[in-house]
């Protein structure tokens, strides 16, 4: 009788190019709030659910490679219930392995959602989490407050994060956005990333942006 194949026995490096294999979405971004269970179908076609449960060296190799070998994308509006788990204590260790991000803002949230909740959790995902790559989407008019505004501190912050050393490349596009848009590719959108080299000295280059528009 033959010996049954474990994959196991293959050496690290193998292993790890099937790992990606298996994991890598078939899809440019994999959306983290459409719903609020996590990881489901079809949302999360490529998420290895069953090899997971299978073995705890599987689980400790494969899970960390799921979330650094795709790109994630968050939609902010503003109730964001839909996606608190990945806010949560609980979730702590997967958003941490995420390598790549993108933030479409519709909405900056309620109250200081987005200064007090949100951008501490990404700081974190960076500083001592794998995110390196971070692309946010915001809608044209939202670069008014660039300079000044009721949301100028939202984007401070913002420029804060993005200007963050360890990350590897970070790009800020604007466009018009529909309420319903999806989290999947955008079209139409523009590269306004030179906004935000400075934000206390963004109203020249802002008028600059929106008289080339």
């Amino acid at each position: 009788m033959p010996k049954p194949f474990r994959i196991l026995d293959l050496p690290p490096e193998i292993r790890t190019k099937i790992y990606i294999l298996i994991c890598t979405s078939p899809t440019p971004y994999i959306s983290l709030s459409s719903i609020s269970s996590p990881f489901s179908e079809p949302i999360h076609p490529s998420f290895p659910h069953n090899l997971l449960l299978a073995n705890t060296q599987l689980y400790h190799e494969l899970r960390p490679i799921y979330f650094t070998s795709n790109t994630f994308s968050l939609t902010i509006r503003r109730l964001n219930d839909d996606w608190s788990y990945f806010l949560s204590s609980q979730f702590l260790d997967n958003r941490r392995q995420i390598h790549a991000l993108r933030i479409v803002v519709l909405r900056w949230g309620t109250k200081d959602f987005f200064c007090r909740t949100l951008i501490p959790v990404l700081e974190d995902c960076v500083l001592n989490g794998r995110l390196r790559v971070v692309e946010v989407v915001v809608k044209e008019g939202f670069l008014k407050a660039l300079g000044k505004g009721e949301w100028f501190e939202n984007w401070k912050r913002l420029s804060s994060l993005l200007r963050d050393p360890y990350l590897e490349r970070v790009r800020l596009l604007a466009g018009r956005l529909e309420d319903d848009c999806g989290d999947g590719v955008l079209e139409g959108m523009k590269d306004v990333t030179e906004l935000l080299l400075g934000v206390r000295g963004n109203a020249a280059s802002l008028r600059r942006t929106q008289a080339g528009q």
